[in-house]
């Protein structure tokens, strides 16, 4: 009785152990987006009423964006950072974050063809101009 139990653990829990390792994969995918979606709204919205941040080459804007990220932990660079559309008043302003994911099972879903590497993860808010 004691060896069948063993051997059902044995078998069932490779599969057990990817399907919790792959749903902390998915969550960690999912809080990153949330984050992006965070940054780029928080860039937008201090954009949206701050349009002549324009002239300073949006140096307050993006140290806006990259706070915002940093304080859930994800870090930001500028060139991840895309401004468009700034700054007519009445007009909307768009602003796009980019980023990487690097999973846990990176390596084994590019070993099935997959994945071609690292997820990249992309969000935009869009916000009129005061």
């Amino acid at each position: 009785m004691k060896a069948q139990a063993l051997v059902e653990l044995a078998l069932l829990l490779p599969l057990i152990l990817l399907l919790v390792l792959g749903t902390m994969d998915f969550g960690r995918m999912f809080f990153h987006k949330i984050v992006l979606t965070n940054a780029a709204r928080e860039g937008a919205n201090y954009l949206s009423r701050n349009p002549d941040d324009q002239e300073d080459s949006y140096i307050v804007t993006y140290e806006v964006i990259i706070t915002e990220a940093d304080s859930s932990g994800v870090t930001l660079t500028t060139d991840e950072i895309t401004i468009n559309e700034c700054c007519t008043v009445g007009n909307p302003v768009e602003v796009s974050v980019s980023n990487t994911v690097d999973l846990i099972f990176d390596g084994f879903l590019q070993s099935l063809g997959l994945v071609d590497g690292p997820i990249e993860l992309t969000s935009a808010a869009r916000m009129m101009v005061q």
